[in-house]
């Protein structure tokens, strides 16, 4: 099915005046809220200056769903239904790299599973020229068990990325693997509803400014989220966000996060966990842990927990920002391996214990761990 037979009358719109009321980010006191992401780089590559549309480039991936610069492709399996629009779970007035993906977008994309699937649904995001795109598609599941990847791929340009998904009585495993080049804006927004459980798995290869965050709400009763993250900064920066509030009661919420900063590069990770009254008899962890690798890199590791309820089953918060165990490196080195090699192996061995999680998509999560990591280190 083609781009084309969609209209974009149900895509929300910014107009240039209100956007350039907008602020990337409230500023405070908060380490959680300061800015981390090179925001300048993005006002100087905005769809003010650059151009808004892009050939599709070449993407050597199997996909379901392929945004490709302006065009787009579907090869949708039987229980996967498509139509237009958004969830609503995301709006242009929030912020100015939002305004800038709205003011941009021409078609925002739904889909709902209505079946179980077997094979994971896969969907791409790849931009391969300078100029600012918006890429935007919807989920919807309810009573299915789904495994989902998605690639996030930015080699130059600028790519603005939203997912929204709505999830009810649902068992999903999530993976998303960002290999960027260049500047990046992903943000995946996702309510999930009574009885739905999540496992999701996030490896981010930095650019020259990778913004990713994720917003999960779990509103249901019984809901479960078990998140794993892995930014990398390499020669490059990545502000990882994870925010993970917490509505219903008996609601689990499981954050993981182990990040990477090598060769100048700038990895941050900031992750907020709160669970509010109504949110009795539940269970929250945030974990933040950054290693720079050698000198000159920068790690940066904010975890908040926020608990308003007295009804807490467990709740518990960690970080630490700390440089790579030299020991353990001139231990692999003593055995033959080159310092490209120990430090692939380390990466990679963590990678794989973060992947762990994961089910159908393991031998996925995997695959991409091992690509990231021996790619660039």
């Amino acid at each position: 099915m083609r781009s084309d037979e969609f209209s974009n009358e149900h895509v929300p719109s910014i107009t240039k005046e209100a956007l350039e009321e907008l602020t990337y980010q409230k500023y405070g006191d908060s380490p959680t809220i300061k800015s981390y992401t090179k925001w300048k780089l993005f006002e100087e590559n905005s769809p003010l200056r650059l151009p808004t549309e892009a050939k599709a480039g070449e993407v050597r991936i199997k996909a379901n769903v392929l945004l490709s610069g302006s065009g787009t492709k579907f090869d949708l399996p039987k229980g996967v239904e498509l139509s237009e629009g958004t969830l609503g779970l995301s709006q242009p007035e929030e912020s100015r790299i939002l305004g800038f993906h709205f003011y941009v977008l021409k078609r925002a994309y739904r889909l709902r599973i209505t079946e179980d699937l077997v094979e994971p649904l896969v969907i791409v995001s790849h931009l391969s020229e300078k100029v600012f795109i918006s890429h935007h598609i919807n989920i919807e599941a309810e009573n299915v068990k789904v495994p989902i990847i998605i690639y996030d791929m930015t080699e130059e340009g600028v790519k603005s990325f939203v997912i929204e998904l709505k999830a009810r009585k649902a068992e999903l495993e999530l993976l998303t693997v960002g290999k960027h080049k260049s500047l990046s804006h992903y943000l995946l927004r996702a309510s999930l509803g009574g009885g739905t459980r999540v496992k999701a798995f996030t490896i981010i290869s930095g650019g020259k400014m990778s913004h990713h965050r994720e917003d999960y709400s779990l509103e249901g009763k019984g809901s479960e989220l078990v998140l794993r993250g892995m930014p990398i900064g390499i020669g490059s920066a990545v502000d990882y966000l994870t925010n993970v509030l917490q509505y219903g009661e008996r609601t689990v919420g499981e954050t993981r996060v182990h990040g990477f900063a090598y060769q100048n590069g700038w990895t941050v990770h900031r992750g907020v966990a709160k669970v509010f009254e109504g949110a009795r008899g539940s269970s929250s962890e945030v974990s933040s842990h950054v290693i720079t690798m050698d000198k000159g890199s920068l790690g940066v590791s904010v975890p908040m927990l926020e608990v308003d309820t007295g009804d807490i089953e467990a709740a518990s918060h960690s970080s630490s920002v700390s440089q790579f165990d030299e020991d353990a490196l001139f231990y692999l080195r003593a055995r033959g391996l080159t310092r490209k090699e120990a430090l692939s192996l380390f990466v990679h061995g963590i990678g794989e214990a973060l992947s762990d999680h994961l089910e159908k998509l393991r031998s996925k999560a995997r695959s991409s761990v091992r690509g990231l990591t021996e790619g660039l280190l």
